[in-house]
């Protein structure tokens, strides 16, 4: 995924990264039907964007 996310950012000259779930947040609280959330995992999503929007005049 790595190497992906490198060839992304390369080709279009931008940010690109692998966003990816941390173990720890299922093995401590698990979904019982799945092992992992949903609402959770679009949470990590939200807090990492909301601060790429604060760094992105820092990132260019």
């Amino acid at each position: 995924m790595n190497l992906a996310a490198n060839a992304i950012g390369e080709r279009y000259k931008c940010l690109a990264l692998t966003l990816e779930m941390p173990f720890k947040d299922h093995d401590n609280a698990p979904d019982p039907l799945t092992g992992w959330s949903g609402k959770r995992s679009a949470q990590l999503a939200k807090d990492v964007l909301s601060v790429l929007a604060q760094m992105v005049e820092e990132l260019r």
